[in-house]
């Protein structure tokens, strides 16, 4: 039974890309496991809009799944950049309807939240508005879910009152965006479920090597590439097999049954080397099973990675995503792995990678190097403390007491 007694946080999530849902999903769950004295109750914006959805009123599909696609046919980065400026412009075109949809939304609800959170770009200015007339004095924060904004008003908008932050290039962002420095609270990376920190990637690496029959000296390559994978993921395992006999390459396709099928045949002509998945809950454990990850350069892929300490090949090219470039050239910059500029040559850079010794001692010292990332826990305590300064502190107030800023160094 529900504790009507217990305050609730709205939090404000849409499915346009996984990020998004994956850490509306690692927040509750935090939430849960620590015990908060409230709890989040999720909401998609994508579905209190729905009545405005232009896209979906004209051809029957939602924005969300147009990003979505977008997304899985890799199209060209400066295609998807006019199309997020469309998208903005759409939005302020129909601001007004849509500030009064949300106002009446927030008033709507039978008790009022104890505080706003967003995980979403491209509403905060409104929903920032909204709260503030449907919900005097109840806070406003906004989790940014990438490493970097993709300004102008993505991400950060003026006038916000509280903006957590996972990069010190966010950080520049929001000050250069006009906001406070008391508005920005700086933490230790993006945003991991909880399951990452149960138990340690020495025993995670072990228990599923035995599982597998993979020896210590073994070399497992994976390939992760969302939640819906994507069709590069077939000629790069193809050419991985191809390149080395020694390799082991496990492929979890995500939610994506045409790939599991495609790379199953595969795995029938490379048995037991190749190793197919669809949906896994078990991401962690396989991350920390291998020694070298390829993937899309997405935050939440990377810091994973970056967490249990394993290097990555990502590309950076014409078709990667605008918001995802300063993700990669952060790993190269900070040299925690790879990019390339075409997925083919993946298999050299890997090669190259198992055979030089003194390379891979670099990288594994600057990923030993890395801050310990305990976002989501400190995400909440951020939450808490704007819940308990006077005055309900973050958002929606102008005389906001703000708390200083929170960055684990350990």
């Amino acid at each position: 039974m529900i504790d009507a007694r217990v305050q609730e946080i709205l939090l404000f999530y849409h499915d346009a890309g996984g990020g998004h849902r994956n850490a509306t999903r690692a927040l509750t769950a935090a939430a849960d496991k620590t015990k908060r004295p409230w709890r989040f109750r999720v909401v998609n914006i994508e579905r209190e809009l729905s009545s405005l959805d232009w896209l979906r009123l004209l051809s029957g599909v939602t924005i969300e799944d147009f990003y979505n696609l977008i997304v899985r046919r890799q199209l060209d980065g400066a295609f998807v950049v006019i199309l997020l400026r469309l998208m903005h412009a759409v939005i302020r075109l129909q601001r007004r309807r849509i500030l009064r949809t949300l106002v009446d939304f927030l008033r709507a609800q039978s008790t009022a939240p104890a505080a706003v959170v967003s995980v979403i770009h491209s509403f905060n200015g409104i929903l920032r508005e909204a709260c503030r007339e449907a919900l005097p004095g109840v806070p406003f924060i906004v989790v940014m879910t990438d490493l970097a904004d993709f300004p102008p008003r993505f991400w950060i908008e003026p006038g916000l009152e509280r903006v957590i932050v996972g990069s010190d290039e966010a950080v520049e962002q929001a000050l250069a965006a006009g906001l406070s420095p008391r508005a920005v609270t700086r933490v230790s990376g993006m945003i991991l479920h909880p399951r990452y920190y149960e138990t340690s990637a020495v025993e995670r690496r072990a228990f599923l090597r035995r599982e597998h029959g993979w020896g210590d000296r073994d070399e497992v390559i994976l390939l992760l590439f969302g939640g819906k994978g994507a069709r590069e993921m077939l000629p790069l395992a193809r050419g991985l097999l191809a390149e080395s006999p020694r390799w082991h390459v496990t492929a979890i396709c995500g939610d994506n049954p045409p790939l599991v099928e495609a790379l199953s045949r595969l795995a029938t002509d490379h048995a037991p080397r190749l190793t197919v998945l669809g949906f896994t809950d078990r991401v962690a454990d396989y991350m920390a099973a291998s020694d070298l990850l390829v993937t899309k350069p997405g935050p939440g892929s990377l810091s994973e990675a970056w967490h249990q300490r394993l290097p990555v090949i990502v590309a950076d090219n014409r078709k990667t995503l605008p918001q995802e470039r300063f993700n990669a050239r952060f790993l190269e910059r900070r040299g925690l792995g790879f990019t390339v500029r075409k997925w083919r040559d993946v298999p050299r850079i890997a090669t190259e990678y198992f055979a030089d010794s003194t390379r891979r001692e670099r990288i594994r010292d600057n990923l030993a190097r890395l801050p310990r990332n305990l976002a989501v826990f400190e995400i909440l305590d951020v939450i808490e403390r704007d819940l308990q300064a006077p005055g309900s502190s973050a958002g929606c107030r102008e005389e906001a007491t703000p708390m200083a800023d929170v960055a684990v160094k350990s």
